[in-house]
């Protein structure tokens, strides 16, 4: 299964492969009757490569392009080289776009924390969960088209979620629009009590991770830390790949995202004790893995 995942082809033509080497010690293609392959490999390297360089391109495109060059190849052709080479077609992946000065002050944060010990680092962040998003692809079959309904205000829940190397925290889920104010409530309902299960009623062993949203560097929120002696890790900007807690809260954000919500009232808790359940085992070992793996 690996093999054929390597090499992309089925498990099948591998085993006859396989066969086929004990027993004569040849995999030289044979002779074979019929129309002869409709490009050369140089070809086939050249249209893979006008894919590669172009970010937005299509098979018609690469078609259009071979044939201003003298190279008459048609749209199913090159959507099989696409295959063939294991291309699959699907959203680009979107990251920050990070200047000189972004990249500069990653750089410097990392090195001033090598020897931060992040098994004593709580990671925060808030999400937010819309149910009932039609999103993703489906494959649809000639005469069979697949409708999806919707509503015209889809259900969404905004979340909060803590974890440390000693498990995932408490999880407030709230639906009204975080301010400074909100924000406060929720170190005290939230991250506190996580903080005193996880580390103790002493503060000074545990620092808080969170990024530069305006609401945590708000003076209320700042006060706040302040007063409970809480200390925060400085963090770099345009960095969320850098927070554990992105990734930790991803899986269960799919996991609540398959029930079939259609007002909030009925979210309840059982999706919250849900998005926990999910949760746990995800963090026990991220701790002593984010730092292995980012310095």
């Amino acid at each position: 299964m690996d093999v054929a995942k390597a090499v992309h082809c089925s498990t099948s033509t591998v085993k006859y492969c396989l066969n086929r080497w004990m027993e004569s010690k040849d995999l030289t293609d044979s002779t074979r009757s019929g129309r002869p392959r409709a490009t050369t490999q140089k070809q086939d390297q050249r249209i893979i490569s006008l894919a590669e360089e172009q970010p937005f391109v299509t098979a018609q495109d690469v078609t259009n392009q071979l044939e201003r060059r003298g190279g008459a190849v048609s749209e199913r052709t090159i959507r099989r080289r696409f295959n063939e080479a294991g291309a699959r077609y699907s959203r680009p992946m979107s990251k920050p776009l990070l200047t000189e000065r972004h990249r500069q002050n990653r750089l410097r944060w990392a090195q001033h924390h090598k020897t931060t010990d992040w098994n004593q680092v709580i990671f925060s962040d808030e999400t937010t969960v819309r149910l009932n998003c039609v999103k993703g692809l489906v494959w649809n079959f000639p005469g069979k088209k697949k409708v999806i309904r919707t509503v015209k205000h889809p259900v969404k829940v905004n979340v909060w979620g803590c974890f440390s190397s000693k498990g995932f925290g408490r999880i407030v889920c709230f639906k009204q629009n975080l301010d400074a104010k909100f924000m406060c409530s929720i170190y005290k309902w939230g991250l506190l009590p996580t903080a005193q299960k996880q580390f103790g009623h002493d503060l000074t062993l545990w620092q808080l991770q969170e990024d530069n949203d305006p609401k945590h560097r708000s003076k209320l929120a700042t006060n706040w830390r302040e007063e409970k002696g809480i200390e925060k890790i400085d963090w770099p900007s345009m960095s969320p790949d850098l927070a554990p807690i992105e990734k930790c809260l991803a899986t269960p954000q799919d996991e609540v995202k398959k029930e079939k919500v259609y007002e909030l009232s009925i979210f309840g808790l059982g999706n919250k004790a849900r998005m926990e359940s999910t949760t746990t085992g995800i963090s026990l070992k991220f701790g002593t893995w984010y730092g292995k793996s980012n310095f």
